[in-house]
């Protein structure tokens, strides 16, 4: 018997995020893990930022600030980021 190939990696879109609530404004795709998302609330003015790492969720006032955590954490790169606001 061949060789299989392995399945390509699953890529998010930010639509396959957003809900009633936040709009998802970035998608992070990782190698070996879940994605990571940047999304914005669609209920307050100014709307804030919320990232969602796995099982964590933090919250920004801006997303530059978001953009930073993720940033820091290494997270992002060209080839992993689907999104427009960068």
């Amino acid at each position: 018997m061949g060789k299989q190939k392995a399945a390509p990696p699953m890529r998010f879109e930010p639509s396959d995020f957003s809900t009633d609530k936040y709009r998802c404004v970035n998608v992070i795709n990782l190698r070996d893990r879940c994605p990571v998302i940047i999304m914005a609330s669609e209920s307050c003015d100014p709307p804030y930022y919320r990232v969602v790492d796995g099982s964590l969720e933090m919250f920004y006032l801006s997303y530059s600030e978001a953009v930073d955590y993720c940033r820091q954490s290494g997270y992002m790169h060209k080839n992993n980021f689907s999104g427009g606001l960068l």
